[in-house]
């Protein structure tokens, strides 16, 4: 699957990833790569938003 667009979160940086939980395209630094979901859903699971 390809993301194209800017990021949701930072609306700065390219997508990258796709949010496994809410669909959210999201840039490197908003993705948490370990889980497989942007920061938001990340934090609100409980993970670090820094456990990329």
């Amino acid at each position: 699957m390809s993301v194209t667009g800017l990021c949701s979160i930072c609306e700065a940086a390219p997508a990258r990833h796709m949010c496994e939980h809410c669909g959210a395209l999201v840039c490197d630094d908003h993705f948490n790569q370990r889980v497989g979901v942007c920061v938001n859903c990340a934090r609100s699971m409980g993970r670090a938003p820094r456990d990329r």
